[in-house]
This record gives structure tokens, C-alpha cells and sequence, in this order.
């Protein structure tokens, strides 16, 4: 390799490095984002597939964590297993956790158009034991019923919804198809709580905000005309938006909504709870061999 690409490659990876030491966990198509934003590449499949190449020499060789990037496309299914009843209560000991939502007036979920960006999110919708809805395009028939018989249990609280998704014809008209099909699913149950939708992103202005590298609406979109005279000819992807941005709209949102009292009278009976727990795996033993 002639030595002005190995410095170009150098620089591109302490680049790289720089943003997701800031804004990690991303995905692959984060940080390409990112550095479109940042004038360092242009918006096209070839400099996508090359900060890909990049990533994978830059993790292999140890100069990017390997959790810095995160990939929630290929997911992995096992069955849950122990080497002993002291092994299960072991994982019960850390994995317990209250339903800190269940002493609070209101419930959120958030609603997400696409799977790619959770890894990105995961830890502020853990820390908040937030439910996130993966849509993944527009809802199926039985997906819909299952949403609203799950708010239908939540009527006696003020249900909020925090919606991500791209800002595109079809992004934005996901939003208000499943909104409308749950509240008719919803009234099918003879069931109406108070239900608010915001949507946390994308917004047009972030265009603008974060410098997002936008696209042009395709005509052949049916709902092309629609959305262009509402919001202008530029449409932009969720994974566009810088990870902390997002994470911080999550908690922000709610935190806004939170009764802190209640909130932190459940960590406190949390923490008794646990105890208990403590104790009682304390006293479980493995089986010896020839007592099973």
C-alpha cells in the first residue's frame, strides 16, 4: 500500500474513533451518517461500504472497541439454561428488577420504525425499563391487537407514546397509520385511555440542526405530493440523528413525565426485595454427584 493511503486510512480511523468515542454505542450506518454530516465522506453505497471495510481493520486490530459498534440485525435465539438450581439463583440475584412504572400515574413505551438503531438506545430505555415497540414498516393486523390489549390493561393510567422514526413519506404516515389502528383496536375493546403520541424523531428541522445529509422524495411514492407540500422535497433516515441526541430526546421525555416520588419509593422497595433474594439464593446448594 503506497504510503499517502496508509496515512489517508490512519486519519480516517482516528476520525472515526473520535466521533464514537463521543456518541457510542452506534451502528455501522450511525457513524457513516456521522461522518457524511461531518463533510468527511459523501452520501453513497461505495463510502458506506468503506467505513464498514474500516471498522472491521480498526476493531481487529484494537484501535476501536468492539462495543462501540453495535448490530442488532442478525439476532441470536437460545434456550435459557443452568448448570445447577445455585447457578439459576445466581441470575435471579442480578437479573431482578421492579416494575418501578407500576407505582407511577402514567405509562410509556416508545415506538421505533426500525430495529437498527435500538442497540444505539438500549441503555437509556434500560435505565428507565422503557418497552420499546420495534415496527420495522407499517404494523400487521395482529400486531395492532396486541399493542392495544396491552394499553387496554394500562386504562386506568395516561399513556404516553414516543415515536421514532425516519422523516420520509412512509415514516411519517407509519406514525398515523398505527396511531389510527390502535385507537379503532382500542375502542374494538370497548376500552379508551388517555393515549398522547410525540414524536421524538426525526423532525424536519434536524435537517438543518445536525446538518443531516437528506435525500430527495422519490415521485413514485404515493404519498410523495402529501409530504412534500407539508415538509418540503428533503427527507432524511432515523440513523441519521446523532445516537446521543437521541438517547438524550428519550430521557428527556421521560424524565418530563416522571413522579420522582413514586419513582424513587420503588428503587427503595426494589432494594428490600433484593435482599430477600440475596438470601435466598444463599441458602441454595448444587446437587452433589450421586444425590440428584
Amino acid at each position: 500500500m503506497a504510503r499517502r493511503e496508509w496515512e489517508q486510512t490512519t486519519q480516517f480511523i482516528r476520525t472515526a474513533s473520535e466521533i464514537l468515542k463521543v456518541e457510542h454505542p452506534m451502528t455501522v450506518r450511525q457513524l457513516f451518517y456521522r461522518l457524511v454530516s461531518a463533510g468527511v465522506l459523501k452520501n453513497s453505497d461505495k463510502h458506506y461500504h468503506y467505513v464498514s471495510r474500516m471498522m472491521t481493520k480498526a476493531r481487529l486490530d484494537g484501535r476501536i472497541e468492539f462495543d462501540w459498534i453495535v448490530d442488532r440485525s442478525r439476532p441470536e435465539y437460545e434456550a435459557s439454561v443452568w448448570k445447577d438450581a445455585a447457578a439459576y439463583g445466581d441470575t435471579i440475584k442480578h437479573s431482578y428488577r421492579k416494575d418501578y412504572w407500576e407505582l407511577q400515574p402514567c405509562y410509556a413505551e416508545i415506538w421505533c420504525e426500525k430495529d437498527a438503531v435500538i442497540g444505539s438506545i438500549q441503555s437509556v430505555t434500560n435505565e428507565y425499563g422503557v418497552r420499546v415497540v420495534v415496527g420495522r414498516g407499517f404494523q400487521s393486523t395482529t400486531r395492532v391487537q396486541e399493542i392495544a390489549e396491552r394499553l387496554a390493561s394500562k386504562q386506568d393510567k395516561e399513556i404516553h407514546v414516543f415515536y421514532l422514526g425516519d422523516h420520509d413519506p412512509s415514516g411519517v404516515d407509519i406514525q398515523r397509520d398505527l396511531k389510527e389502528r390502535v385507537w379503532s383496536a382500542l375502542m374494538g375493546l370497548d376500552s379508551c385511555p388517555d393515549l398522547e403520541i410525540e414524536r421524538l424523531a426525526i423532525h424536519s428541522r434536524d435537517i438543518q440542526t445536525f446538518n443531516l445529509p437528506p435525500l430527495l422524495v422519490k415521485d413514485s411514492d404515493s404519498r410523495a405530493a402529501c409530504f412534500t407540500a407539508k415538509h418540503g422535497p428533503n427527507c432524511v433516515e432515523l440513523d441519521a440523528l446523532p445516537p446521543s441526541e437521541l438517547r438524550r430526546r428519550i430521557a428527556e421525555a421521560v424524565e418530563s413525565i416522571l413522579d420522582k416520588e413514586g419513582w424513587d419509593r420503588a428503587v427503595r422497595i426494589e432494594g428490600v426485595e433484593l435482599a430477600s433474594i440475596r438470601d435466598f439464593v444463599a441458602n441454595l446448594k448444587p446437587a452433589l454427584p450421586g444425590q440428584a
